[in-house]
């Protein structure tokens, strides 16, 4: 539960610093590009370098979200593991009791 706990928040945490982001004045990614070769570079709102860094994190933040997600997916999964394990043990109990009767 802490760990799905963990991951809940920290995804509340990234959509927060991208709701963040997109209000920022400053813009990167396609529409920065498009300006950029439209305007130039001298009236381009970022640098190459800054658009390069951007795409960087994001790529960083897309990956972090996805092995939390794997993370989450292989818990629940052990978690079932367990419990079909648990569902065929009692089963197996349940059998060998009613040859006895």
């Amino acid at each position: 539960m802490k760990a799905i706990s963990k991951s809940l928040t920290t995804i509340g945490l990234i959509s927060i610093l991208f709701s963040i982001q997109a209000c920022t004045p400053k813009t990167a990614g396609l529409d920065s590009a498009y300006l950029n070769n439209n305007r130039g570079a001298e009236g381009a709102q970022i640098s190459k370098s800054e658009a390069r860094q951007y795409k960087r994190q994001q790529n960083l933040t897309a990956d972090e979200i996805r092995l939390e997600n794997m993370k989450r997916h292989q818990t629940s999964d052990a978690v079932k593991e367990n419990s079909n394990a648990l569902d065929t043990a009692a089963d197996t109990v349940k059998n060998v009791l009613s040859i006895f009767k």
